[in-house]
């Protein structure tokens, strides 16, 4: 744990990026945005060419002053839901459409996803048993080509994620961790682990007296749990920054 930490050297909060296109920002506020986080020890970045703000944030990125050495938690899926199986070609041809796109040598953690259509574990578990070979050879093949240094799977079920973790090419779990959203304590205690969602999509700081308290309240409850590597947070605003800052502090 403490030598892929070392490795990785996330912050302990990473900037979700997915939530820029809620406000409308334009890219010089992301720029600004992006580069306040920095300031305020906030390093990693979470992105997915899924979100409506990709394109913003990829854009903005390349415009800052950071661009060369941010850490990047990128997530993609194979199989996706229209795909009919896993390929682990497909898998590489969609991490090279990401560092291309970011460009960059390596992602530092491929937040990897096993999709099926309709979402179940029946499907996805025959996945990882049907194409267990498959599946360790490109994520072995990946690293050694430098392309990641690191996977955590988001694993939608506790069934699932007790067995992908199984895979010694699989590093760690990323999911939900909030104190509404348990069901991956054990994960954060006994794996690493990187959170998703320490708010409950905001509900957690509804209606508060005092939200910089009760942000600093939250992501501690996150963070005491012992294998959690860093916490992806949604921030949309400078304001936003200036409350993560006095947490990091």
């Amino acid at each position: 744990m403490e030598k892929l930490k070392k490795e990785l050297e996330l912050s302990r909060i990473t900037l979700g990026t997915m939530r820029f296109s809620d406000k409308g920002l334009t890219e010089t506020q992301v720029i600004q945005l992006l580069e306040e986080s920095w300031e305020a020890g906030i390093t990693s970045h979470h992105s997915s060419s899924e979100y409506s703000s990709y394109e913003l944030y990829t854009k903005a990125l390349q415009k800052s002053s950071i661009r060369n050495n941010v850490k990047h938690l990128v997530k993609i899926s194979s199989p996706h839901f229209e795909d009919d199986t896993f390929s682990g070609k497909i898998l590489e041809e969609r991490v090279d459409a990401q560092l291309k796109t970011l460009q960059i040598d390596c992602i530092d953690v491929l937040q990897w996803l096993v999709r099926s259509k309709p979402i179940n574990d029946a499907d996805r578990l025959r996945t990882l048993q049907d194409k267990k070979e498959e599946i360790k050879e490109i994520l072995t093949s990946l690293k050694q080509k430098g392309k990641i240094k690191s996977v955590f799977s988001f694993p939608y079920s506790v069934p699932f994620a007790t067995e992908v973790i199984k895979f010694p090419e699989v590093d760690g779990i990323i999911s939900y961790l909030n104190k509404e959203e348990l069901d991956y304590v054990p994960f954060a205690t006994n794996n690493p682990f990187i959170a998703i969602r320490p708010l409950f999509a905001g509900k957690l700081v509804k209606d508060v007296a005092n939200i910089d308290e009760t942000i600093a309240e939250q992501l501690a409850f996150v963070e005491n749990h012992a294998n959690v590597i860093s916490t992806i947070v949604g921030i949309n605003s400078t304001e936003q920054v200036k409350t993560y800052k006095k947490y990091l502090s």
